[in-house]
């Protein structure tokens, strides 16, 4: 954040804006598409997504914690409850595994079950 304010402005001032972390915008972006649309070629394209900001560095339990953040915004107390749940169990099972991708898309594949669910409680 500080190389980013210092591009953006140097030297400092006191009301400067701290601009977003591009990987930041990057993940509020990838939650959102995937509260937009729950199907098997979002899945999919969510999964390169996040395969990108593995690739970028960023670490697996930053970009979990990030989707968990940013998915709650968007839901019910019910739901952010169930949701919490999974991601508590995934999490787990991330720091347990070798296979941090897959235990990613297993979450958002939970919760785009949930939250289509929730959408359509009749089907």
């Amino acid at each position: 954040m500080l190389e980013a304010c210092k591009v953006q402005q140097y030297p400092f001032t006191v009301g400067q804006d701290v601009p977003e972390i591009d990987w930041q915008v990057f993940l509020r972006e990838t939650a959102n598409q995937i509260v937009q649309e729950q199907s098997p070629a979002k899945l999919e394209a969510v999964r390169e997504r996040l395969y990108e900001l593995l690739s970028q560095g960023v670490p697996s339990d930053v970009i979990f914690r990030g989707l968990v953040e940013n998915l709650v915004k968007n839901c019910d107390m019910s739901l952010k409850t169930q949701t919490l749940n999974f991601a508590s169990l995934y999490e787990h099972r991330m720091q347990q595994g070798s296979k941090h991708i897959f235990h990613l898309e297993a979450f958002v594949a939970q919760f785009m079950a949930l939250y289509k669910k929730f959408l359509n409680p009749a089907s």
